[in-house]
């Protein structure tokens, strides 16, 4: 193996080893209920974002 297909490799694995390592969670919250308070907060033109909208709704990024 190259250096270069070595590097790329590492690369790779790095870069997929941070996903699904948070998730919006909410009490009593299930599936339909975030894809409603998400697609909510997409759609608000809210200065602090749609982290600061899903807070405000109750959900926490863990």
């Amino acid at each position: 193996m190259t250096t270069r297909a070595r590097l790329l490799l590492a690369v790779a694995a790095l870069s997929l080893g941070g996903c699904g390592l948070y998730k919006w969670q909410k009490p009593g919250a299930d599936d339909t209920a975030f894809k409603a308070d998400s697609g909510s907060c997409q759609q608000v033109q809210n200065p602090d974002g749609y982290a600061a909208c899903m807070q405000g709704r109750g959900w926490t990024l863990n």
